[in-house]
């Protein structure tokens, strides 16, 4: 069900591309592609418009918009952003046009709200069609002494993840997988940060790769679910070079499917990546502590 109008219309257009696009569902993403700056314009249009009220601070690179209680942590957070740029986008290859907008929520509530979920949602963080939301420190961090809110928001908040997000999604015109995504986001925050999400202790086995593909929101287990995307990027990371993951990037960009850019790049297919992945990287790293040597 679709609280928000501009949700509705998103949808909408991505079930007429899909239906534009089905019998090359195989051959091409171009479809997607092709629409992504429609929806995504769209997209940053509607928060811009929603947010205009809001008090509103700028940096190089950003324009941050917050409610007045947390006139005090804003600046911690458009310095978080503008900290996380240069090497985030040096890591990817790509630096985004323009200024990107930040809307600061004050309660989980709030943000929430925004995209219909239960006001108990755990999320300090979200990307969604240009724009960068964030959960105040206020809510979730127990301290109020202003050095150790930097100190935990630079080490464990949400910026870094997001805006690499922003990154893959601009770099690959909106035409990845979930996986791909949330795997890139975690290694680029944990280079940055150090920040490493917690492992899946009752971990029985990988999801199958079509699972990650297409049911990941849906994974009974969603801490396997991020774990393994985050091994799985290290996995080509380490196996092919960073390089090589941002020129599949590239080739998502111009219209290829995820098979077609991995064939193309690094000479193999994504099920042969897959069967690769689950023979050579134990279960136990599901589990354990993260370690990034495969």
């Amino acid at each position: 069900m679709f609280h928000n109008w501009w949700q509705a219309a998103a949808a909408a257009g991505l079930v007429v591309l899909a239906a534009v696009g089905i019998t090359a569902a195989h051959t091409s993403a171009l479809p997607r592609t092709l629409s992504y700056s429609l929806i995504r314009q769209a997209c940053e249009w509607h928060a811009g418009w929603q947010t205009r009220s809001w008090p509103e601070i700028k940096s190089d690179h950003f324009r941050l918009r917050y409610r007045p209680e947390d006139a005090e942590v804003a600046p911690l957070v458009l310095q978080t952003a503008e900290t996380a740029y240069e090497p985030a986008a040096a890591m990817l290859q790509h630096q985004p046009a323009g200024e990107t907008l930040i809307v600061l929520y004050p309660d989980r509530e709030s943000l929430a709200r925004q995209f219909g979920w239960a006001a108990s949602e755990s999320a300090m963080g979200v990307y969604w069609g240009g724009v960068v939301r964030v959960l105040s420190p206020y809510d979730w961090v127990t301290s109020r002494d202003p050095q150790e809110i930097a100190a935990i928001f630079n080490s464990a908040g949400p910026v870094a993840h997001e805006f690499a997000h922003l990154l893959v999604d601009e770099k690959a015109r909106g035409n990845y997988p979930r996986w791909l995504t949330e795997g890139i986001a975690q290694y680029v925050e944990r280079q940055l940060t150090g920040f490493v999400m917690p492992g899946s202790p009752e971990a029985a086995g990988w999801y199958a790769l079509q699972e990650m593909d297409y049911e990941f929101d849906n994974l009974a287990d969603q801490t396997l679910a991020y774990r393994q995307s985050a091994l799985m990027v290290d996995y080509l990371v380490e196996r092919y070079g960073l390089e090589s993951l941002n020129l599949v990037l590239d080739r998502l960009g111009r219209g290829a499917t995820l098979d077609q850019a991995f064939r193309e790049i690094i000479d193999t297919s994504s099920a042969n990546l897959a069967v690769a992945f689950a023979r050579e990287v134990p279960l136990s790293r599901a589990r354990a502590e993260f370690a990034s040597n495969l």
